[in-house]
């Protein structure tokens, strides 16, 4: 998978420094929710154990609540139909969204990452699907989930497929770090949105929120977008 993963490096919004202890790794155990069979043919191993590798210490790298982004317009969102959570990474995104009554799927490429997010659930009284998937091969079936999410993880190859799953009149959140984060780390350009990326990307759809901020030392944009009938 060659898309640029940001969640595990604290995100747009990271953990406080008090939930982290490295030194107590993660143990899965037998949680409730569905374990899809992985699609993973080709995987990147290195990008598989490294994640596996920042997913396996016991605390949740970047929290057990969602983004504030998602959060904040929590007004939006229905409860109804299918939602996928794109690179889900310990869950924190998807857990809420099935809070909200959503049937999700969390995808990513680190099985560590997604036995967390089971975990996560279970705490919440809640259930998820996930599947271990390459992103680079995973079929988006067409026209299948209400809602998607895609956080602190960008692959401009598969913007075309995340447009297509989306349902009409279904919603896309959107976040992730932009070209001025650049200065705040030493990413590559290509692992960041240019200004008003993400509005000419979904230029067809109907943009209900959007934002561009260079706060803290993060720079990113967040989007809110629902699919058009005709789109």
């Amino acid at each position: 998978m060659n898309g640029s993963k940001t969640d595990s490096e604290e995100g747009v919004h990271g953990a406080s420094g008090s939930e982290k202890d490295p030194l107590i790794r993660f143990r899965p155990k037998c949680y409730k929710g569905i374990r899809l069979q992985p699609e993973t043919t080709h995987m990147s191993l290195k990008d598989k154990h490294k994640w596996d590798a920042k997913y396996g210490v016991s605390e949740y790298i970047t929290g057990r609540e969602p983004c504030e982004w998602l959060q904040h317009n929590a007004d939006l969102l229905t409860g109804q139909g299918r939602a996928l959570d794109i690179a889900a990474g310990e869950g924190r995104n998807a857990v809420f969204a099935a809070e909200k009554g959503y049937e999700v799927l969390a995808i990513d490429i680190s099985e560590t990452g997604l036995d967390k997010a089971h975990a996560l659930a279970d705490q919440k009284k809640t259930k998820l699907e996930t599947q271990v998937v390459d992103l680079d091969e995973w079929k988006f079936k067409k026209n299948a989930f209400d809602l998607v999410l895609c956080f602190n993880f960008l692959d401009r190859r598969i913007f075309h497929k995340i447009k297509n799953t989306l349902k009409p009149g279904g919603l896309i959140f959107c976040e992730t770090f932009t070209v001025d984060h650049l200065k705040h780390s030493d990413f590559k350009r290509e692992w960041v949105l240019e200004h008003n990326e993400l509005l000419n990307v979904f230029r067809e759809y109907h943009i209900i929120r959007y934002r561009e901020m260079d706060r803290d030392e993060k720079a990113f944009a967040s989007m809110v977008a629902r699919k058009k009938n005709d789109a």
